[in-house]
């Protein structure tokens, strides 16, 4: 069964407690994202699946952080893929932060939810 929603929030929420250091593996992750997964974060960066399993490793009981989203729409669905957008919540001791995320998901039977990552990009979002 797909579960591109629930797949969503499950993965944020494995990043909040990765950073909160409430998790330490990073088996999760790893599964989740396909294995040509790129991201472009909200400055215009653009990592591989390798740079952004290295850089959630570094980032492993880095912070107190809460993280949250909202707003998931389907923005695109058929049988080689699901499009959606999301509203990508921050709040950390320095202020809070929002970011209008697009995921591209391929199917995957083995992955969480029936889904794997393929690409990301995020846009910062003023409040």
């Amino acid at each position: 069964m797909i579960r591109w929603s629930e797949e969503i929030t499950e993965l944020h929420e494995f990043f909040e407690d990765l950073f909160n250091g409430v998790v330490t593996s990073l088996d999760r992750v790893e599964v989740a994202l396909a294995p040509d997964f790129t991201i472009v974060g909200p400055d215009g960066g653009e990592s591989d699946r390798a740079a952004t399993i290295a850089m959630l490793a570094a980032a492993r009981n880095s912070r107190q952080l809460d993280m949250s989203t909202t707003t998931h729409r389907l923005l695109h669905r058929s049988e080689e893929m699901i499009v959606a957008s999301y509203i990508e919540h921050h709040h950390v001791a320095e202020g809070d932060t929002r970011r209008l995320s697009t995921a591209l998901f391929v199917p995957d039977s083995d992955a969480p939810n029936g889904v794997c990552w393929l690409r990301v990009h995020e846009t910062w979002v003023d409040f």
